[in-house]
């Protein structure tokens, strides 16, 4: 319960906080002077200048039981604290239903960098998931979860109120970095203070002035983009949001012994923000040493000592490992449901981005059996770096060698696997000769200068990558010129200022080299462009070469290209203008179709796999009779049909043109997919099908789907083509299968 206190009081417990906070762990940067924003839920009721209460169904994320609503019963202002109440409630068949509150600040107040803290005190009780958070006031920025970033600061699951949770999540792909703090007094019988200091290129987590977790290395990419600038997603504005989910994947689900009374309550003392008057966010990330790579004398980054090998057991699976020198004895005794039931795994292996490798080892079996092998990325989302191989073991000793090349970032900590789960045999294996050596490098700046996932030549087209936002463009200046990136407000475009007296555009270039276009092909080249005042672009391309006039007013600019052989071609931008600065953004370079590589023939090129988090699947691009198709192996679809999407951005429909969509799908099981050209309603939540929504019903053999459509609603240049592989009629499947599509074509028609 609040009680009225006065100035002086205030004054002396906000010095004994930060006293405490610089007595223990990294001191605090912040001080009362710093204070921006304050609640102390003083009023009669919740004050909705500052808050919205959220309204989610049950089922929403996370497999929650909640729905979430404005009640005042469930969310209110009681003795000076916000209130969160959950409520069970039995329905007339005999079920139960639940609600509680969520709310926020979205819309009205939003912070980059400082300090956010609260004082709270958590409800007990098996199923509840109570938290303190942050989420991106425009979730878009950067993409949608886990691009856009999240902070948790303070999340406790019911059934354990001893040890509090601060996690920040980011990708893609998804991953976390977490810490925990145990406090003397739980957290349901006491108020705590937890805070996160977040500043660019470090998040501290702080308990009772406590720092328990620092953490300064993350990411935000698209997958096969570069990662965004560092500290990207986590340097734009977060809102704050409190609430209390009943049941779900995390805490588990309501039980006979969880109560719904004032146990169940989340109770929110007060939350306060703290900001220093400027941040400097020109920080850079950490990257992995040489001296991290640690090799034996023959250049093995495989050690082989025992203590470096984990026999690791899940869901059931059991047996026994024994290491002598660089020999591996497995014994499964129970195989489980699943391959990494029984594994044997060895961590903390640095690779390098740029780097080829050759990964091998010499196996048998004391009969006949199969083996899954891969080399994993447990703090990079688990994709693979060299893939998964299943291997047929005999009891001749046999040498398997995979070759494979570091696309990805350089990590410390990727991971051998061996997996011996669900293949149907117990029977030992024996592994030895285990090596991982680097065999070779590539160019990077040759090698990633393909097309791009969206289907762009251009890399860096939006000035979000590298050192200064700049990676792999370059200037030529023959007079003095400030190249630079802006960054005001999340406004990032490539700015070039030239002095007075400066006449000729060829004066300042910025290019982009090694743009591999083949002949026969038509492109268009687009970017937006404007000037502090009028003036003049030039730009040049295979035989490309155009000069256009500049205003204060952002215009769009097209042009078509069409090489007379295929070659390496570079893109220049003359840019000297007389005492003017110059802004170019969203360059563009992709082929001129409505749908592309609709034939797979440049793999997953314009394409995507969206997966959400509750369920499991990858996409492999394969070659059968000749024909490239995008296979998707799904392990779990979710319980909703949207939850797997193979999908492609930014396709163009024309108000009053009819379009013709053909497609060929096919499944290992009989079941139904769906596909639409529908709007992006990822900012306002309208997901209009243009197309209608088409469902196929997929069996083991390939069919033809085919439909024609007239675009009625206004123009769309950001239209996605989805294909959606998730639940059926609602309900999940569970059972591991494959959906197959190829030779996909969206074309006008008169």
């Amino acid at each position: 319960m609040k009680i009225t206190k006065t100035t002086a009081a205030l004054a002396l417990i906000a010095s004994a906080l930060f006293a405490n906070l610089s007595a223990q762990g990294t001191p605090s940067k912040y001080t009362e002077a710093d204070l921006v924003w304050q609640e102390n839920f003083d009023g009669k009721k919740l004050d909705t200048k500052s808050w919205n209460y959220e309204t989610h169904q049950p089922g929403w994320v996370n497999n929650e039981l909640q729905s979430y609503g404005p009640s005042t019963k469930n969310t209110y202002v009681k003795d000076g604290c916000l209130v969160i109440q959950p409520i069970k409630t039995k329905n007339k068949d005999g079920s139960f239903s639940y609600t509680s509150g969520r709310v926020n600040t979205q819309g009205k107040h939003s912070f980059t960098y400082g300090r956010i803290e609260a004082k709270i005190k958590m409800p007990a009780g098996q199923g509840y998931l109570p938290a303190f958070w942050m989420m991106p006031e425009d979730e878009s920025f950067y993409g949608q979860w886990p691009k856009c970033g999240e902070i948790d600061i303070m999340e406790i699951l019911g059934h354990d109120p001893s040890t509090m949770y601060g996690t920040i999540h980011y990708g893609e792909p998804h991953n976390q970095q977490q810490g925990t703090f145990t406090p003397d007094k739980n957290f349901t019988d006491n108020f705590h203070i937890a805070a996160v200091e977040w500043e660019p290129g470090e998040i501290r987590f702080y308990c009772d002035g406590v720092n328990y977790y620092t953490v300064n290395d993350w990411y935000t990419r698209r997958p096969g983009f570069d990662d965004v600038t560092f500290p990207a997603p986590f340097d734009q504005p977060f809102y704050i949001i409190l609430n209390l989910a009943v049941g779900g994947d995390w805490p588990g689900y309501p039980d006979e012994t969880t109560s719904f009374d004032e146990k169940a309550q989340m109770l929110v003392d007060y939350v306060k923000v703290y900001q220093k008057k400027e941040y400097n966010d020109d920080v850079e990330k950490p990257v992995l040493s040489a001296a991290a790579v640690k090799t034996d004398s023959t250049g093995n980054l495989v050690r082989t000592d025992e203590t470096n090998w984990e026999f690791l057991k899940f869901q059931g699976g059991d047996g026994k490992l024994s290491v002598k020198g660089d020999k591996l004895d497995i014994t499964p005794v129970k195989d489980g449901p699943v391959a990494h039931a029984i594994q044997v795994v060895q961590s903390k292996i640095a690779l390098v981005k740029g780097n080829k490798y050759r990964y091998s080892f010499d196996a048998s079996a004391d009969s006949e059996r199969k083996i899954i092998t891969c080399i994993s990325a447990p703090n990079n989302g688990w994709i693979r770096y060299c893939p998964d191989a299943t291997i047929t073991l005999s009891k001749d000793k046999k040498n398997y060698s995979f070759e494979f090349t570091m696309l990805d970032a350089t990590d410390a900590a990727a991971r051998i696997e061996f997996n011996l789960g669900n293949l149907n045999s117990l029977a030992p294996v024996h592994i030895s000769n285990i090596r991982l050596e680097k065999t070779g490098e590539i160019n990077l700046a040759e090698e990633g200068l393909n097309i791009l996932p969206d289907g762009n030549y251009i890399h860096n087209g939006q000035f979000q990558e590298g050192k200064g936002r700049l990676a792999h463009w370059k200037s030529n200046s023959k007079i003095k010129a400030d190249v630079k990136v802006t960054n005001d407000n999340g406004r990032r475009e490539l700015m070039v200022t030239t002095p007075a007296g400066a006449s000729n555009l060829n004066d300042v270039t910025v290019s982009q080299d090694d743009l591999s276009l083949p002949a026969g092909k038509q492109f268009i080249l687009s970017y937006d462009a404007y000037a502090s005042k009028n003036c003049k672009i030039g730009v040049q391309l295979a035989g490309l070469n155009e000069t256009s006039s500049l205003s204060a007013k952002k215009q769009h600019y097209e042009y078509l290209v069409k090489p007379d052989v295929s070659a390496k071609f570079s893109l220049n931008f003359n840019l000297a203008n007389s005492d003017t600065s110059v802004y170019v953004d969203n360059v563009s370079l992709k082929e001129n179709c409505c749908l592309l590589n609709g034939d797979f023939k440049n793999g997953m090129a314009a394409w995507e796999l969206y997966a959400h988090q509750n369920s499991e699947c990858n996409v492999d691009i394969i070659e059968e009779n000749g024909t490239k198709e995008a296979q998707v192996s799904i392990n779990k679809t979710g319980n909703m049909d949207w939850m797997i999407q193979l999908k492609q951005v930014n396709v163009l429909l024309e108000k009053g043109k009819k379009y013709h969509v053909s497609l060929k799908a096919k499944a290992d099981t009989n079941r139904t997919i769906m596909w639409a050209l529908q709007r992006d309603g990822s900012k306002d939540d309208n997901w209009m099908p243009y197309s209608g929504t088409i469902k196929m019903n997929l069996s083991n053999e390939f069919k033809t789907f085919e439909h024609t459509f007239t675009m009625t609603s206004s123009t769309d240049s950001a239209v996605i083509f989805t294909i959606s592989m998730g639940a059926v009629d609602g309900k999940q499947i569970n059972s591991a299968h494959k959906v197959t599509v190829s030779d996909i074509v969206v074309e006008e028609v008169k």
